[in-house]
């Protein structure tokens, strides 16, 4: 195990506001010294003033390979970069930067890539499904973009956002709406009835004390329920749709599934490779224990003669 840094050693940094609870870290760098790659990711903590910079000024430093951006800096970059990916530019935000072989600094967004993955992974149906997104922010825009991308069979068929931002859920639905076929529109409450799959892209759930961002009686008996958040899982909304029969996931999944995007985009056939193969060590790294039993068994989704 590589736990010191030497001169060769390429560096990945993951700047956010705060760091202090950022998980990719370790999981990288669990990464890189199983492959045996001269390679460190860091955490940096930036101001939102000092991003512009910040950014800049880092790729400067010619071992600096790449970064994943973390809140609340994704929106910031996508003015600051070269170019960067169609969802990128649709939802308004990046979570991935390197510098090209010309100099130039580009970004990507491989958000909905996680999320269409930890779908998959627990087999819950998405394609050609009622889907509600609550919350339309950096995380809730890309869901959107992943989940209608790919056009009818491979999208969900009708995706609505509800944020209680007034004209939020609005804005990010019209542009979504207009770049895909998939129909995606904002509606005025976070009513479940009539739905296949709800979303959670809010903050609700980090406070024990948080009201459901959902009222989780009226969700349909066959509905899934996914829950992005990555701290104090299982939320209050995974366990009171677990406590009703229904299929809920917290958000780790999502994480786990990016990372072979992330060492594909940096040029690391070697660690994609790995994590596609396996990446049961990574969810060992992140998965809180009260989830740690559904590693080796994932919960999947039921099949619907069987509800």
């Amino acid at each position: 195990m590589t736990d010191f840094i030497r001169g060769n050693t390429d560096l990945y940094l993951i700047p956010g506001d705060p760091v202090t609870n950022v998980r990719l870290p370790r999981m990288f760098n669990a990464v890189f010294d199983r492959c045996g790659i001269a390679a460190r990711m860091l955490p940096a903590q930036v101001r939102a003033r000092d991003f512009a910079v910040w950014l800049k000024a880092s790729f400067l430093a010619h071992n600096v390979k790449g970064m994943v951006i973390a809140p609340p800096h994704k929106p910031l970059a996508v003015d600051l970069l070269d170019g960067c990916g169609l969802f990128a530019r649709i939802a308004g935000s990046v979570n991935v930067v390197r510098r090209t072989s010309s100099g130039e600094l580009e970004g990507d967004l491989f958000d909905g890539e996680g999320i269409v993955g930890a779908l998959d992974h627990f087999g819950i149906p998405f394609r050609g499904k009622r889907v509600l997104i609550l919350g339309a922010g950096v995380s809730g825009a890309a869901i959107g973009v992943s989940l209608a991308e790919g056009g009818g069979s491979d999208s969900a068929a009708h995706i609505a956002f509800h944020d209680p931002q007034p004209g939020k859920s609005a804005g990010v639905a019209a542009r979504i709406d207009n770049a895909f076929d998939a129909r995606v529109v904002s509606v005025p409450d976070a009513d479940p009835q009539g739905y296949d799959l709800v979303v959670n892209a809010t903050m609700l759930g980090l406070r024990e004390g948080d009201a459901l961002p959902v009222d989780v009686a009226r969700l349909p008996a066959h509905a899934a329920v996914f829950d992005i958040l990555l701290r104090n899982q299982p939320t209050p909304l995974v366990r009171a749709a677990r406590a009703r029969g229904l299929h809920a996931q917290a958000g780790f999944e999502m994480l786990i599934q990016q990372m072979a995007c992330y060492f594909d985009y940096f040029s690391l056939p070697q660690a994609a490779a790995l994590v596609r193969r396996d990446a049961d060590f990574l969810r060992e790294l992140v998965y809180p224990p009260a989830l740690a039993g559904e590693i080796a068994r994932p919960l999947r989704y039921p099949d619907a003669e069987l509800r």
